[in-house]
């Protein structure tokens, strides 16, 4: 009885959380576990897809791909300085941290095609073998939700940028809880999207 008890109110209490959330938060939590999902779906696939008793990986793990994976990790850092910023009516460095940010993940962007370049100086092309076609598509997956995460806070930096002329829009913005709302949602989208890298990275690492 009482653990049923604990679970009934674990729920309740899930189902509050829930209902406090803003509907844009549900659904890209909910986008998020997809892709998720997406992601763990064609690891399987390369996993199986590998032949075996062969040399193909047989070569030095692209160097490009390990830049990049610290320079995600530097972006992880300075995304955490948004939200309090923002937090602090600081518009300044509100504007300083994501234009950082969004610099660090085009170099990163930058950095992924580097790599695909030596995966085909390797003769591992996407044309070629499955296993090689999965290692860019996995990559290439996980470069498009970077843009997706990079468009969007573009859009706020130029929000940012155009309300820093305004007084009013300035205090409107300061005052504003969505606003809040959509930089938690960026640097939580933008966590889970380095996290995924990093297994990414080290999956790939091991495979090598």
């Amino acid at each position: 009885m009482k653990k049923q008890k604990e679970r009934l109110s674990l729920r309740k209490e899930a189902f509050k959380k829930m209902e406090q959330m803003h509907p844009h938060e549900v659904l890209v939590y909910v986008s998020m576990i997809g892709s998720a999902v997406i992601f763990l779906f064609t690891i399987i696939a390369f996993t199986i897809s590998k032949p075996l008793q062969t040399d193909f990986l047989k070569f030095e793990f692209p160097k490009s791909f390990i830049i990049s994976t610290f320079i995600l990790l530097l972006s992880s850092y300075s995304i955490t300085k948004v939200l309090p910023a923002y937090a602090a009516d600081n518009v300044e460095q509100l504007k300083k941290w994501l234009g950082i940010t969004f610099l660090l993940g085009l170099v990163f962007a930058c950095f992924q095609v580097t790599g695909w370049k030596e995966l085909q100086s390797h003769n591992i092309l996407f044309t070629g073998e499955r296993s090689g076609a999965y290692l860019y598509v996995i990559s290439g997956l996980h470069v498009i939700h970077m843009a997706g995460m990079m468009i969007f806070l573009l859009y706020l930096l130029l929000e940012a940028h155009s309300i820093s002329k305004d007084v009013v829009k300035h205090l409107m913005y300061s005052t504003n809880p969505y606003q809040k709302v959509k930089f938690k949602l960026l640097s939580n989208c933008w966590h889970f999207v380095d996290a995924v890298w990093v297994v990414i990275f080290f999956y790939f690492l091991f495979s090598f």
